[in-house]
């Protein structure tokens, strides 16, 4: 398994792979928000950032999207890694992991403080992952949508432009 950051020219595989992770998520993405997630991911001015895996016929089998931002506790950025996503067919090959190696690569080489990510509490297969990574963190973490003013917890939203 490579990673490697993409090209313009993989749109349509990242594309396929985004919508696989919405649909797992049972989300829904206007294509407007996925292209602009998208030229945002390949704009070097961006604090968005993306890898990509491939396998070993170059076929990109999976991503993940990440956003550098400051913070409060410290002088240096931190990155969140907002989303990753292996393609079913290709997961316990090494993908996962390399990509979140490739993030934290990434991270020490800019000296930034860490790198975090979330995952759903019942997503068995992700953490089983991240646990060989690191430990959980002892925080939890509480969401409130701006797009309603219901302050209940959602299992699914539509995401608007």
């Amino acid at each position: 398994m490579s990673v490697r950051p993409p090209t313009p020219s993989d749109f349509k595989a990242w594309e396929q792979l985004w919508q696989g992770y919405c649909d797992f998520y049972e989300e829904s993405v206007p294509p407007v928000v996925t292209e602009n997630t998208w030229a945002r991911l390949l704009d070097e001015e961006s604090p968005l950032f993306c890898f990509l895996a491939a396998d070993e016929n170059r076929n990109v089998v999976g991503f993940t999207n990440c956003v550098v931002h400051a913070g409060t506790w410290s002088k240096r950025d931190m990155c969140y890694l907002e989303d990753l996503f292996v393609a079913p067919e290709a997961r316990g090959k090494g993908g996962g992991r390399a990509l979140i190696e490739a993030v934290v690569d990434k991270a020490r080489t800019r000296g930034w403080q860490r790198v975090y990510w979330q995952t759903k509490r019942d997503n068995d297969t992700a953490r089983a992952l991240y646990e060989k990574i690191t430990a959980a963190s002892d925080w939890v973490i509480y969401e409130v949508s701006t797009r309603r003013l219901d302050p209940k917890p959602h299992s699914r939203h539509v995401i608007k432009p």
